[in-house]
């Protein structure tokens, strides 16, 4: 979903009463058409997240910024699962330690 003119298409389907924002409820519908099935809080902490309005919902340019994130964790987990469908905490730990001496490096912890 790289590409914003489905993004944007993606959203307007999304915003059924086309306010422009999109609800916690509504992405949660959403995402779970596409086998992303979280919980209503782990939604709206989403929206927190990215809600750089404050008004409570989504607009495009905020889902544009969620988007890009969930593509950057999909991105790392497919990387650290090796294959298994599932992460381990040694994958986590591993993906920080670089240089192999068991030691993390704190920027390593931040994504942009």
């Amino acid at each position: 979903m790289e590409n914003a003119a489905v993004l944007r298409e993606w959203f307007e389907r999304v915003d059924s009463n086309r306010s422009g924002n999109i609800t916690a409820v509504q992405l949660q519908g959403a995402l779970s058409v596409g086998n992303l099935d979280f919980s209503l809080s782990i939604v709206q902490q989403m929206i927190r997240m990215y809600d750089f309005d404050g008004n409570g919902t989504m607009n495009f340019e905020e889902f544009v910024a969620l988007n890009k994130f969930l593509l950057k964790v999909q991105n790392l987990f497919t990387v650290l699962e090796r294959g298994r469908g599932y992460l381990n905490p040694d994958d986590v730990y591993e993906s920080f330690d670089k240089n192999k001496k068991g030691m993390r490096q704190a920027r390593g912890l931040y994504v942009d």
